[in-house]
């Protein structure tokens, strides 16, 4: 029974997507080029204030709110662009909203199932301690971009809080050797192997405290 839930889930997860990906190629043709231009720039000066945001410490709301209110009016330009949902997620999870970022991250990837994007869905799965659900984008994603590394690292992390350590040191290593210099694998591989503690990271962003 439980391997036949855990299936459906995964059946209705690529579902989810198919229709996302599906919905953005019917819809992409109404958004012109000067659209997303015009759009880009606002995000543009949207991650401009995240950053500065994050200078702060502790980090400055008001400026992630007049970022979130900028990435909004991106979205009333383009509401195709996938850039504004990702850098709302991460606003919202500066700001302890984790339902909010998730939706904003699915968002994102349902426009665009690109491997950097279902990295950013991962990691806020795994930030809110859904493991199995932090698998199934990783594990969507690299079916999207299999030479991918930080994918396989998502992938090992997620395997790692699902106990599976053995797959989890798999995950690594295949990361590690796409590319050899990737500090939050190693990290991790070395963590799993009782060597440093700590644990690596997947984000795009630097991570708020």
């Amino acid at each position: 029974m439980v391997y036949r839930w855990r299936e459906w889930r995964v059946e209705v997860f690529a579902i989810v997507f198919a229709a996302g990906a599906a919905l953005t190629l019917a819809s992409s043709s109404y958004a012109t080029s000067r659209d997303r231009t015009a759009s880009n720039a606002v995000v543009a000066d949207a991650e401009t204030l995240i950053t500065d945001a994050g200078k702060s410490n502790p980090v400055d709301t008001k400026k992630i709110h007049l970022a979130m209110d900028k990435l909004h009016e991106a979205l009333r330009i383009d509401p195709q662009n996938d850039a504004a949902y990702v850098d709302l997620g991460f606003c919202y999870g500066v700001l302890r909203d984790a339902n909010d970022a998730t939706d904003m991250y699915m968002k994102a990837t349902q426009l665009n199932p690109s491997g950097a994007n279902f990295i950013e869905l991962a990691d806020i799965y795994l930030r809110v301690g859904d493991a199995e659900d932090a698998l199934l984008a990783a594990n969507a994603g690299l079916a999207k971009d299999p030479s991918n590394a930080r994918l396989y690292n998502a992938q090992g992390m997620a395997l790692n809080d699902l106990q599976r350590f053995g797959e989890a040191a798999e995950a690594w290593e295949t990361a590690l050797r796409l590319n050899p210099n990737f500090p939050a694998a190693k990290a991790n591989l070395q963590a799993l192997n009782g060597g440093t503690t700590g644990r690596g990271s997947i984000t795009k962003h630097p991570a708020q405290n």
